[in-house]
C-alpha cells in the first residue's frame, strides 16, 4: 500500500504462488538449495527410522523415498512400523529438534516439540520484481506492506493414524524482518529525480494477479464469466481446487478433473477455450481426450504446452521442473488398487504430497494409486487405515491448469490483450460427466500495472 492506496491487492496469493513453484520451481526428485530457504522439496532416496533411537527394529534402515519437506525440512514423523517395537518411532522423528525431547525406551530420543525453522523468501509481488528501484526516499515513508496469514487447514497437511486427536497442528510466524537492499545516489542524482517528479512524474510499471473464483455447480460444462477489465491481460490461468481446506489433504492440489463416481474412471476433461470478445483462443479448442468427445484422458500435452507458453518456459529444456506426468492431467484412482475392469468407483485424488505411488494404469486411463505409507488388511485387500511406515511414493500432488498466453511482445513492457475493449472474457470447459461437490474454479489474471509517482508525494495507479 502507498498511504491508503492498494497498489497490489492479490486475495488467495498463496494459492497462485504455491502453483507457481509446481510450474517453475525445480524437480521434485531431491531438494536443492530452495529446501534452505523456501522450504520446498519433493522426494529422495534415503532410509527409513531413526537409528539413532532403535536397536532393536527390523523396520528401522530399510531404503525407502522419504519427503523432503517432512524429513529434513519442516515436519513431524513419529509412526511406528509394525515390524518396530511399539516404544520406537520408525518415523524421522520431528524436524528441526524442538525445544523438549522425549524419552522413549530409557534413551534420549531426537524427537522434540513444536519445531521451529527460519526462512528467507521473496514476496511475489509485482513491485518487488520489476525492473527498478523503488524511491523510498521520495515517498514519505507511506510505502507499506500488509501480510494475512492464511488458515491452518490451509498451508498444513497432516498425516493421521485414522485416531481422531482433540489438538488440532497449528503454526505461529515470529520475527519477521523485511530485508531490502538500500542504495544512495549522490546529489546529481536527487536533482534530476525532483525534476523528473515535478515534470511528468516518474513511471514504475510491474505486473501483479487479479482473483476470480466460480462454483464448479458439479455439472460437466463450465462456462466462466472472467469480470476482468485491466487494461492489459497478460495471461489467464485456471485450477480447479477444493472449496473448504482439509488438514488431512495438500490444498494447493489443482485438480485435472474431480469426477469421483464414474465407475472403473472413465473421465475426462475434454477440451478448454477462452472466448474474448468474439474471439477464440486458442483458435481450436485445446484437447485432453483421446479423441474428440470421448471419456479417456490422453496425457494433457497441449494443457502443458498453453500453460508453459504462459509462464515462458515453454521448449527451454535447460529447467528440470518439479511439474511431470504423474502430477498432470491424472484422474482420481480407486480406494483399492485393482488391475480388474471391475466397475468400481475412483473416488481418491492425488492431493498427498508424495504419500502415493503409482502402480500402474487401467485401460480408461485412470491411474492406480496406493498410499506409500500403508498396509493391506490381511484377507480382505483393503488399505489399513493407520499410517505405519514413513515411505514416500512418487506421486505428488496435482498441479494441472487450464492456461492461456495473451502477450503480444516478449512481455518487457505494456503487452497484453486490452480487457477494457472486451464485451466479455470467458472461460469455456468440458468434462466427460459431471464434476465432484465441494469444489470451485480458482481464476488467476496476470496483468500489467503502473504507478506514476509525482511530486508532493501524489501517486497514481495505472491499471
Amino acid at each position: 500500500m502507498y498511504g491508503a492506496t492498494p497498489l497490489e491487492d492479490i486475495p488467495s496469493y498463496n494459492n497462485i504462488v504455491r502453483a507457481l513453484t509446481e510450474w517453475t520451481g525445480s524437480d521434485a526428485l531431491g531438494a536443492d538449495q530452495t529446501s534452505i530457504t523456501d522450504g520446498i522439496g519433493g522426494v529422495t532416496p534415503t532410509i527409513s527410522g531413526v537409528s539413532l533411537v532403535s536397536t532393536s527394529g527390523t523396520g528401522v534402515g530399510v531404503p525407502v523415498l522419504g519427503n523432503v519437506r517432512q524429513k529434513s525440512i519442516h515436519g513431524i514423523d513419529t509412526r511406528t512400523g509394525t515390524a518396530v517395537d511399539a516404544v520406537t518411532p520408525s518415523g524421522f522423528g520431528v524436524v528441526p529438534n524442538g525445544p523438549t525431547a522425549i524419552a522413549l525406551a530409557s534413551k534420549t530420543s531426537i524427537t522434540g516439540t513444536n519445531p521451529t525453522r527460519r526462512y528467507q523468501v521473496q514476496l511475489a509481488l509485482g513491485m518487488f520484481s520489476q525492473e527498478k528501484l523503488i524511491p523510498t526516499k521520495f515517498m514519505a515513508s507511506q510505502l507499506a506492506i500488509e501480510i494475512t496469514l492464511a488458515n491452518p487447514n490451509e498451508c498444513i497437511y497432516a498425516v493421521t493414524d485414522g485416531v481422531a486427536s482433540t489438538t488440532l497442528p497449528s503454526y505461529q510466524v515470529t520475527n519477521v524482518n523485511l530485508i531490502p537492499e538500500i542504495l544512495e545516489f549522490d546529489a546529481s542524482y536527487d536533482e534530476s529525480f525532483l525534476r523528473g517528479l515535478q515534470t511528468t512524474g516518474v513511471p514504475i510499471k510491474f505486473s501483479t494477479w487479479n482473483n476470480y473464483r466460480f462454483s464448479n455447480a458439479q455439472a460437466s460444462v463450465a462456462n466462466l464469466q472472467i469480470q476482468e477489465r485491466s487494461r492489459s491481460v497478460k495471461s489467464i490461468f485456471c485450477m480447479q481446487r477444493r472449496e473448504q481446506a482439509l488438514l488431512t489433504a495438500d490444498s494447493g492440489a489443482t485438480f485435472f478433473n474431480t469426477d469421483l463416481t464414474t465407475l472403473n474412471g472413465a473421465s475426462t476433461l475434454q477440451d478448454y477455450q477462452y472466448r474474448i470478445g468474439g474471439r477464440y483462443f486458442p483458435a481450436a479448442p485445446v484437447q485432453n481426450s483421446l479423441t474428440v468427445g470421448s471419456n479417456i484422458p490422453n496425457g494433457g500435452c497441449e494443457s502443458y504446452v498453453e500453460l508453459a507458453k504462459a509462464i515462458n518456459t515453454l521448449g527451454d529444456n535447460r529447467l528440470s521442473l518439479a511439474t511431470n506426468s504423474t502430477k498432470w492431467a491424472l484422474n482420481p484412482a480407486p480406494t483399492v488398487p485393482v488391475f480388474s475392469v471391475a466397475a468400481v468407483a475412483h473416488p481418491v485424488l492425488p492431493e498427498f504430497d508424495y504419500d502415493q505411488a503409482l502402480l500402474g494404469f487401467k485401460p480408461t486411463g485412470a491411474p492406480v494409486l496406493r498410499l506409500a505409507s500403508s498396509t493391506f488388511t490381511a484377507g480382505t485387500g483393503a488399505q489399513a487405515a493407520a499410517n505405519v511406515s514413513c515411505a514416500a511414493g512418487d506421486v505428488g500432488s496435482a498441479c494441472f491448469c487450464m492456461a492461456i498466453d495473451l502477450e503480444t511482445s516478449n512481455g518487457l513492457e505494456i503487452s497484453g490483450l486490452n480487457a477494457e475493449e472486451q464485451s466479455d472474457i470467458s472461460l469455456i470447459a468440458r468434462f466427460s460427466a459431471a464434476q465432484g461437490s465441494g469444489f470451485s474454479y480458482d481464476v488467476f489474471t496476470h496483468i500489467d500495472s503502473m504507478i506514476v509517482l509525482k511530486e508532493n508525494n501524489v501517486l497514481e495507479l495505472i491499471q
